[in-house]
């Protein structure tokens, strides 16, 4: 949800969050990259890296569904962890691909349950439309 004439110093909330969630997006990405080319040692990094800002969110959708042993993407999310340790090039592609398809569909529920629970949010939509579909959260409409 967007709020027009609403400007970020006066939505620090929303600047807040949007840093916060930028800083997954760029771990994400470098995970993507780095498994996507087969350097796992990089892959490894990142998704430290990426591990660290999940729990720095332990409220978020993610942190919830990684809570759970049980449910799918934190299946995947171990897979595509011990593809890493074993340098399973492949094995980590795949688990990667679960787990993006993963983050998509808890995105895509988060959206459609609290639809009316949107915080306004204004953000510079051309920079993080591209970089937020890699993790499934759209910035520009519910963090």
């Amino acid at each position: 949800m967007s709020v027009s004439g609403v400007s970020s110093a006066t939505n620090p909330f929303s600047n807040y969050l949007q840093s916060r969630y930028n800083q997954q997006i760029q771990d994400f990405q470098g995970l993507a990259s780095a498994v996507q080319s087969g350097d796992l040692a990089s892959a490894q990094k990142a998704l430290t890296a990426f591990q660290k800002d999940i729990q720095n969110n332990p409220q978020g959708p993610l942190a919830t569904a990684l809570a759970d042993p049980n449910s799918q993407i934190s299946k995947d999310f171990q897979a595509l962890q011990t593809a890493l340790q074993s340098n399973d090039v492949a094995g980590a592609q795949n688990a990667f691909a679960a787990l993006a398809q993963g983050l998509k569909s808890i995105h895509h529920h988060r959206h459609h349950k609290s639809d009316g629970d949107s915080a306004p949010s204004t953000t510079n939509t051309s920079s993080t439309n591209s970089t937020s579909s890699l993790i499934g959260v759209n910035l520009n409409e519910e963090v």
